[in-house]
């Protein structure tokens, strides 16, 4: 009798490290990123300072991680070399993001996905630091050759794509999942192997999009250099890439909204992420930032989207925080040195 395979029980594994803005510190949250994401190193702000946590699983050959960083500058910095039959793929979920590889600078809007080459160096710019979802994953998940997988490569997928939601849905699980059952993990892992050839057919359909002259990706990150501008409209944009406003209005409407829709929502999360993490900002100075020239309407939609004012969001972010540095304090400190 030909003895059964032994399936390995996955276990999620948790970190909590102290203060980004000391040295020591620092250096173990980089070397958490580096079990997932190949030899970074990290650069600070001058005034960083707070906890970072975060979760990460391996199923071999996939790694996966969820980061917290406080609200300050990061500057993530990998030096490459790792294997070429290798990906890795990236996404901030509350704030900008930026990234540099071979001479390329591309920058995403929160909750948007890249796939980057592991093999050369790059550059991660959080200039108001967040949640970060990385990973590291084989070539040989994407069912086309590794010379046409470079043509994937820096290349945005909004977060709004159905496929990438289901995607970050299998992710999500492996993390949050706690203790998976025997097989369980490789299963879900599986899964998300098997979605990957529908995120790639966004890609397809973008460098199709972008080789007609009109591209959603160039739209949206051009609306990102006038959202704190409160007489940014559709006309700021046609005449920007000489198109017509109809023209503007299909593209976002293939993602179900509208171009007005779209901007008040990033102008939104915007105010969302200064009202939740700068106590130091009046919600009328935010406002003002973020492009709404009229506080009353800016408190009705924040309300009417977030189902709760400004100031109640903020006093309940404020709670949070201090829930969490408590039990850091107590727990989570102590079981991150041993993992670290």
């Amino acid at each position: 009798m030909i003895p059964s395979k032994q399936i390995e029980t996955i276990v999620p594994q948790h970190f909590h490290i102290a203060d980004i803005g000391n040295e020591t510190d620092c250096k173990l949250c980089a070397s958490a990123l580096t079990e997932i994401v190949g030899d970074v190193s990290l650069v600070v702000g001058a005034t960083a300072q707070g906890a970072v946590r975060g979760i990460y699983c391996s199923v071999d050959p996939l790694r996966i991680m969820t980061c917290y960083f406080p609200s300050c500058e990061i500057l993530i910095r990998g030096k490459g070399g790792c294997s070429a039959d290798q990906l890795l793929m990236v996404r901030s979920m509350e704030g900008a993001l930026r990234i540099r590889q071979s001479g390329e600078t591309l920058n995403l809007l929160p909750g948007d996905v890249v796939f980057l080459s592991p093999d050369k160096a790059y550059e991660w710019w959080l200039p108001e630091g967040g949640r970060v979802d990385c990973g590291r994953l084989p070539v040989s998940y994407f069912p086309v050759s590794k010379q046409a997988v470079k043509n994937f490569l820096m290349r945005p997928i909004p977060k709004a794509y159905p496929p990438l939601k289901l995607l970050i849905t299998h992710g999500a699980y492996l993390l949050m999942r706690g203790t998976h059952a025997p097989g369980e993990a490789e299963m879900i892992a599986a899964h998300f192997r098997q979605v990957l050839p529908m995120v790639l057919e966004f890609l397809r359909d973008d460098h199709r999009k972008h080789r007609s002259g009109l591209n959603l990706s160039q739209i949206k990150a051009f609306i990102e250099t006038g959202l704190s501008d409160a007489t940014f409209d559709l006309g700021t944009v046609t005449a920007r890439f000489g198109v017509t406003a109809r023209q503007v209005q299909k593209l976002f409407q293939a993602e179900n909204t509208t171009f007005s829709r779209y901007v008040l929502e990033r102008r939104l999360d915007m105010a969302r992420l200064r009202v939740s993490r700068q106590n130091n900002r009046s919600i009328s100075s935010i406002a003002y930032e973020v492009g709404f020239g009229d506080l009353s309407y800016f408190n009705r939609v924040f309300r009417q989207h977030f189902g709760m004012t400004p100031s109640a969001m903020r006093d309940q972010s404020h709670a949070v925080v201090s829930q969490i540095q408590a039990l850091g304090s107590s727990r989570l400190k102590v079981t991150g040195a041993t993992r670290l």
